[in-house]
């Protein structure tokens, strides 16, 4: 709201506020105390402040935007292909990095945890980006999509995109790793395909923490 609609609008209510006073005064109560009429008088200007600091403030709305703006700005200047040093990508928010970059992070996060991660080749994949091998060697097939912060939600189609893919590089099971989440579909073929769903928060209990580790023991 604008200063001159708050003037406005406090204005407009302070003086009905001393119109109906004045004719409550006069006509209702026939009143001709000189004390209360004053009263009035002095009372319709400070319920006009009131009335004007109470009213939203648009600039402060307008500042609050702007900070979100510039936090999405920063976003979308990151290169989508752009792929740093390990040690720049593991001392990186999940804001910071770029889907490649994300996906090397979970390179990183799983061999560190004990697995023997394969990274498929670019383009090649057919929706898996890495290939795990758990204890009983065992081939995993994961895909990766890194939406942090665009509101895109993990859809049936990857669903059954990374189902048939898995079986295209002879891995016995699946995990899918998101930044964001999954639609409700989503998640009932998963649970169809006994495939693991890794959200957001899972992201950030896991592999976050871990690059909190590795960062506090490189201080």
């Amino acid at each position: 709201m604008t200063k001159k609609d708050k003037k406005t609008i406090s204005n407009t209510v302070a003086s009905l506020f001393l119109l109906v006073s004045l004719f409550l005064y006069w006509i209702v109560f026939k009143s001709t105390n000189f004390y209360i009429l004053l009263s009035l008088i002095i009372a319709a200007p400070v319920i006009e402040r009131i009335i004007y600091s109470i009213l939203p403030d648009k600039k402060s709305k307008k500042s609050s935007s702007g900070k979100k703006k510039g936090k999405n700005k920063k976003l979308n200047n990151i290169s989508p292909n752009r792929l740093r040093e390990d040690k720049y990508i593991i001392c990186s928010g999940l804001e910071e990095l770029s889907w490649r970059e994300f996906e090397r992070l979970c390179f990183l996060y799983f061999k560190a945890k004990g697995y023997k991660p394969k990274e498929t080749k670019e383009g090649a994949d057919g929706g898996v980006d890495l290939i795990i091998y758990n204890k009983h060697h065992e081939a995993e097939a994961i895909q990766i999509k890194h939406y942090i912060g665009s509101g895109n939600q993990i859809t049936v189609s990857q669903i059954r995109e990374l189902h048939s893919a898995k079986r295209n590089q002879g891995c016995v099971l699946s995990r899918f790793i998101t930044t964001s989440g999954y639609t409700k579909d989503a998640l009932r073929q998963a649970d169809d395909y006994q495939m693991l769903c890794y959200e957001l928060n899972w992201v950030k209990n896991n592999i976050v923490k871990w690059q909190n580790e590795k960062k506090g023991k490189a201080l």
